[in-house]
């Protein structure tokens, strides 16, 4: 039995001793085997994974030029349609045109139209996001090109259509990307889904110091201020004091506007912001700090701008002349009635209104976020806010808490007073600088209307809009549950034609001429302008307007207008001390005004109020507008006198008929 066992054990021994030698044996070749195979596939799935690389690629160039693109242009990519597409240059639009030929155009963050209202078009980083999650779905399409480089090395890919979601953070923005991508390459295939791109960008916290500043400046009108403050400063900018000449100063207004131009482009890169990278030249300057954010930045440089190519609106008000003069200080005071034979007296106060735009500009490591403002002063006064600005970065969503159940019925009147329910009437309801999207009207069991719920609010406003039809609001409080109607005005479209009553004589305009027409409804909060020969067509709702005409000449050659010289004449008291109290003398004085050569100038237009019946527009297919043309300005005091003074055009104004 031990003997048996022992053979045994031998038997296993040499059992085991072979199996390790044969796999010693054979190691090398299992393992050259294996590398090989691994070396055959591993260039394959790295060639597939170039494809990856390349989609991530292409994926971050997008991200970056939309990056780029909504620090450029104030926060947007695709600009706010314009009110004014065609204005004349130098008139304020809803855009900041950088360098005068629309290459780089900027939507201002707030500005006041040209018939008076002042509105914000301020964007939500939810906007900014939405916005770049579009540019990037297109972009990257583009970019890919197809893969067309892959197909022609034998690849089979098959894609679609990116769908990204964008996360802008303080320091990064981030790229979500869902993208089925197949791809095939000598018998290997490889799918990917999800792409994930990372850019380090302040995007976010730019946007955030904006906002701040945005603010800052909506609550202390900083530099509406400041340009108050410097305007009383230079003497070369008539504002508001006395002095002791016998002979009034004077100043041509022309000169003004351009001195005032170069104080501006001076002066506004002067001004800093509290706890951002900037130098001071000397300790006065502290005065020229402003403490609008609320943590300090000192890796952000805040920059203000202004150009003397930018426009620049400027009215004087009372003052209807291209001269502005001092006037003699009179009074009723007896006391200073004796006082005037031993001295000389004038008094200097001119009120102004303005309209100039300002260049914001953030900047950290070399990323730029940058937006207008467009500066508003009211006779020596700044601006004051009745604009409705919206912030949604902060606070509590009101549109979250809706618990008023409300009906609301969007209607049409007719011509004959009835009124017609609308169904697909989109609407909104505002509530503390907050729209809250609540639906669509449709057909409910009593006609077409919508119930649901609304947020609880006193004095919030119901926003009733449809395609076709003029957006109209209707003040009111959602804190009781109950039915309320909004009536919506039709848009009527009409073919628009222009003629000039050239002194009597009704003629088409000539190619050189070009006419603006303001065309405003306040009963209706409504205001489109007609631009010839650019537009064909108006849409028009009934109701009282005021119409403003402006008719401008234009010449490729120019209007040269020659050197003028002006005798300024002015009634001064006598010096004398024994001389009769009230005693005046005549002294004149010539200024010259130098030529200068215009490529477009006024030359004619009109204002007047018009009344649109609805039964007259619903049964016209054409509207004609006239303007009536005036001479032609020879020299700079008449081109002065037709730009302050254009209610001269107004008389014997005719006014639109329907065809």
């Amino acid at each position: 039995m031990k003997k048996a066992q022992a053979t045994m054990f031998v038997i296993f021994g040499l059992i085991i001793i072979t199996l390790l030698f044969t796999a010693y044996y054979f190691r090398a070749e299992i393992i050259s085997s294996f590398e090989k195979k691994t070396l055959e596939e591993q260039p394959i799935i790295s060639q597939i994974s170039l494809v990856k690389t390349y989609t991530e690629d292409c994926i971050t160039e997008s991200l970056n030029e939309g990056i780029n693109i909504l620090g450029i242009h104030g926060g947007y990519i695709n600009l706010p349609e314009d009110e004014f597409p065609n204005a004349p240059a130098g008139l304020l639009t809803n855009s900041l045109d950088i360098f005068g030929d629309g290459g780089i155009k900027i939507p201002y963050w707030s500005y006041k139209t040209l018939n008076g209202l002042q509105k914000t078009q301020v964007p939500t980083k939810q906007q900014m996001e939405s916005e770049l999650e579009s540019f990037v779905n297109t972009e990257t399409i583009s970019c890919l090109n197809d893969y067309q480089e892959f197909k022609l090395q034998a690849y089979d890919i098959f894609y679609r259509p990116p769908i990204t979601k964008i996360a802008i953070g303080d320091d990064a923005v981030i790229a979500d990307v869902n993208m089925q991508l197949d791809v095939t390459h000598k018998e290997t295939t490889q799918n990917f889904k999800n792409f994930k791109v990372k850019v380090n960008s302040p995007l976010g916290r730019l946007y955030s110091r904006a906002i701040e500043l945005f603010e800052y400046e909506s609550k202390t009108t900083f530099l509406e201020n400041f340009t108050l403050e410097t305007m009383a400063i230079y003497d070369e900018i008539p504002y508001s004091g006395v002095d002791f000449e016998c002979s009034p100063e004077s100043w041509l207004k022309s000169n003004v506007i351009l001195d005032l131009k170069s104080i501006l482009a001076l002066n506004i890169p002067t001004l800093k912001i509290k706890g951002t990278d900037y130098k001071l030249r000397n300790a006065k300057d502290k005065l020229l700090v402003r403490d609008a954010f609320k943590a300090a930045e000192k890796d952000m440089t805040v920059t203000f701008m202004y150009t003397r190519e930018w426009p620049l609106i400027v009215e004087v008000i009372g003052e209807d002349s291209e001269l502005l003069m001092g006037k003699p200080f009179t009074t009723e005071n007896e006391a200073a009635q004796f006082l005037l034979p031993l001295f000389c007296l004038n008094d200097y106060h001119f009120v102004y209104d303005l309209k100039f735009p300002v260049l914001a500009t953030l900047t950290e490591d070399s990323y730029t976020f940058q937006f207008p403002i467009m500066g508003v002063i009211d006779n020596n006064q700044p601006k004051e806010n009745k604009a409705n600005i919206q912030f949604f970065e902060d606070g509590i969503d009101i549109c979250e808490r809706k618990d008023t159940r409300m009906r609301v019925i969007a209607v049409e009147k007719t011509s004959d007073g009835s009124s017609v329910p609308l169904e697909n009437v989109d609407l909104k309801y505002n509530c503390a600088s907050q729209e809250c999207r609540i639906g669509t009207t449709r057909l409910e069991e009593s006609g077409f209307a919508l119930t649901s719920q609304f947020p609880q609010c006193i004095g919030g406003k119901l926003i009733a809009s449809k395609d076709g039809y003029h957006t109209s609001s209707k003040e009111i409080d959602t804190n009781l549950q109950g039915t309320v109607a909004i009536e919506l005005e039709p848009y009527h479209e009409l073919q628009a034609e222009v003629l000039i009553n050239d002194e009597g004589t009704i003629r088409e305009p000539y190619q050189t001429e070009v006419v603006l027409f303001q065309i405003e409804n306040r009963d209706m909060d409504y205001f489109t302008t007609f631009f010839y020969p650019y537009n064909d067509k108006i849409k028009l709702l009934p109701g009282n307007y005021k119409i403003t005409a402006t008719l401008l000449v234009q010449s490729n050659q120019g209007f040269k207008l020659e050197k003028t010289d002006v005798e300024i004449c002015s009634d001064v008291p006598q010096r004398s001390i024994a001389g009769l109290i009230g005693l005046t003398k005549k002294e004149c004085e010539t200024q010259q005004i130098d030529g200068m050569k215009l490529d477009t100038i006024i030359g004619g237009g009109g204002s007047f109020l018009w009344n649109i019946n609805k039964k007259e527009l619903l049964t016209s297919n054409k509207v004609v507008f006239y303007a009536n043309r005036g001479p032609t300005p020879q020299n700079i005091m008449d081109v002065s006198e037709l730009y302050q003074n254009q209610q001269k055009f107004s008389k014997g104004v005719k006014k639109p008929t329907f065809e």
